[in-house]
């Protein structure tokens, strides 16, 4: 019996062990092109200490409930390795376990998901085959009472002692120093990166998927406990922080009327001089941000607004920052300070607050002095439910709107608009793509141009409502006579990550492929009818938009306060993209292949990794900033 039981628990764990084993393989051929065995040693010892738990956690099970929880577990294990491959094919990202309440909004994105399985998926169905075969090869009524439980205190005992020995030799054997910084505050270790998880693909590649999973929980529940110390080393790091300087821009559109679009899923290739032709033309009288990105964060449009209207970095491990943090005290918002120069401010969205609460974000954490969502604008009514097929609504409709309602507003006004159109869905079940898709494919045959495929026709078809809205706005200020005093600034809040990145790939020719970071580089400009067109390549990212409007408006902010920069400073300017990785004008690291790019001979790997170790800091001191609400007055004052 004793030597049966001892077979029994051997094979039990032996299966857990090659499942995980075999999910990890799959996982890394299927996102990673490789089974690269440079942290297989590490990745080894927690695929044990995990099947070791697991084992340890069904052996105290009733025997009548052994098979069944231990197949659904593994079903759960399975599709956490299968919904984080597809999320990463979607949105160039991994999901943390904060999200999972805010699922149902995933509805709007199941025509992309199945557009993303391959062959490759079909080898997460081999655990599950291997699960039944073994779970009714070893039917319960065929087991003898005993036959997993415990039963001795020393049995147990040394099930926990080697489950335990076994994690701690996984955790305690992690490297804890910095092989090429040693003098700096920010040498972090790989222990260190595992402790804080500040990049999910980092702790993937490094310690396997159930790590990031185990890391993410952890730090997702973590509460900060000596809130007085924390408050001490923000405003240390805060007060560390180069000052800003004025120059050449500082004031350049002082006194003037600012309109901020936010366009959805708006990318380089949307503009062309028959497709798009007032967008087009706008960009002669723009200057034209060629080095532009706008990163895929955690919550795609959300955090990209955050990010702009801020100045500070999206929360990773929460939910959606704009809802977890809506309490929090920001001194240094779009709207408040263009308030405390004597604007009025306005937001503007033609969608409902179905995914995210705008319409008390807007006016009540972000300062805005009145917002009108679709609701309010007539549009739309709240939607209530799980929502599959969304009813986008027509950007040159918000844009009439809009304007109906700024004519009859004081001057100066700074009005932020949010579209819509260009969402995804990319096919006939898209309302605005269905509208515009004839005049789409006429405008391809009537000057002879290749046909591309029917996603990219209907993206057209949907940023031609962004064009006619752009057109309208322009002709409703000058009829207004507000042109001159108008300034206008467009960007995408993301690229088109509805679309496939191969399709994109072979489509647009003016993005560098080599590196999938430069899939995330879409338009900005900022228009006048008085500039002349000029592009400039200043390295500029999404949370730079709030203070480099700020010193082309002479606003007032405190700059050592906010984690973007004016792109016009002598300032570093750089991109810290989602996963880690960072761009600036002296180098490239690509966090995804480990790899250190240098444009500039007078910099070293040295201060390189000195640039990125800081972000990593500067990232925990940005989550810090928002968990203990820093900026609350009446918290600074004690």
């Amino acid at each position: 019996m004793e030597k049966s039981k001892r077979q029994l628990v051997i094979r039990l764990y032996i299966l857990i062990f090659s499942i995980l084993a075999f999910l990890e393989a799959v996982f890394r051929l299927s996102i990673m092109g490789s089974l690269k065995l440079e942290n297989f040693f590490r990745i080894f010892l927690f695929m044990n200490a995990y099947a070791l738990i697991l084992v340890f956690l069904i052996r105290l099970l009733p025997r009548k409930i052994v098979r069944y929880f231990s197949f659904i577990l593994i079903l759960c294990i399975v599709f956490f390795y299968f919904t984080q491959d597809l999320y990463y094919r979607v949105l160039s990202g991994f999901f943390s376990f904060s999200v999972i309440g805010d699922a149902h909004a995933g509805f709007a994105f199941l025509g992309k998901v199945f557009t993303n399985i391959t062959w490759v998926h079909i080898l997460y169905l081999v655990p599950v085959a291997i699960a039944v075969i073994y779970f009714r090869k070893y039917k319960s009524p065929y087991m003898p009472k005993q036959f997993l439980s415990y039963v001795s205190s020393k049995d147990l005992i040394f099930s926990i002692l080697l489950t335990v020995s076994v994690f701690f030799v996984s955790v305690y054997t992690i490297p804890k120093t910095n092989s090429i910084i040693t003098d700096s505050p920010y040498a972090y270790s790989s222990y260190d990166l595992y402790v804080e998880n500040p990049s999910a693909f980092q702790t993937i590649n490094k310690f396997g998927v159930l790590t990031y999973l185990q890391r993410d929980i952890v730090t997702t529940f973590n509460e900060n406990d000596d809130i007085e110390s924390i408050d001490e080393m923000i405003s240390s790091y805060l007060d560390d922080r180069v000052e800003h300087q004025d120059n050449a821009y500082t004031g350049y559109f002082e006194g003037k009327n600012l309109i901020l679009i936010m366009a959805e899923s708006f990318d380089t290739y949307a503009i062309d001089p028959s497709l798009t032709p007032n967008i087009y033309e706008m960009q002669e009288h723009s200057w034209n941000f060629t080095q532009y990105y706008s990163p895929l964060y955690f919550r795609n449009t959300a955090d990209t607004e955050f990010m702009s209207q801020t100045g500070l970095y999206a929360h990773k491990s929460v939910n959606l920052t704009m809802e977890t943090f809506r309490e929090n005290k920001f001194p240094n918002t779009l709207p408040g300070i263009f308030n405390d120069k004597g604007y009025g401010s306005y937001s503007f969205h033609n969608y409902t607050d179905y995914f995210y609460p705008r319409s008390e974000f807007h006016p009540n954490t972000l300062g805005y002095d009145e917002y009108y969502g679709a609701v309010a604008l007539g549009m739309l009514e709240e939607q209530t439910g799980v929502v599959i097929h969304h009813d986008w609504q027509s950007d040159l409709d918000l844009a009439n709107k809009t304007m109906d309602i700024l004519k009859d507003k004081q001057e100066p006004f700074f009005t932020y608009m949010l579209t819509v159109s260009g969402h995804l869905p990319y096919n006939d079940n898209h309302p605005i793509g269905e509208k515009n898709i004839n005049l789409i494919r006429q405008i391809f045959i009537d000057e002879g141009r290749e046909m591309p495929i029917d996603d990219i026709l209907y993206y057209h078809a949907a940023n031609y409502e962004l064009d006619l809205a752009v057109g309208a706005l322009i002709d409703r200020l000058e009829e207004e006579n507000m042109a001159d005093d108008t300034v206008i600034m467009l960007y995408g809040d993301h690229y088109a990550y509805g679309l496939n990145q191969d399709d994109i790939s072979d489509y647009d020719d003016t993005k560098d492929m080599d590196h999938l970071l430069s899939i995330q580089r879409v338009p900005m400009m900022i228009y006048h009818p008085d500039l002349v067109k000029e592009d400039k390549d200043e390295v500029f990212a999404s949370i730079d938009i709030m203070p480099t409007i700020a010193n082309l408006f002479n606003l007032d902010i405190n700059y050592r306060q906010v984690f973007g920069k004016d792109i016009f400073s002598n300032q570093m300017r750089s991109v810290l993209f989602s996963n880690g990785s960072i761009l600036t004008e002296d180098f490239l690291y690509n966090l995804e292949k480990d790899e250190i790019t240098l444009f500039n001979d007078d910099y070293s790997l040295e201060e390189a990794n000195l640039i990125i170790n800081e972000y990593i800091y500067r990232i925990k001191i940005n989550q810090w900033i928002l968990e203990v609400d820093y900026f609350n007055e009446e918290d600074l004052e004690e």
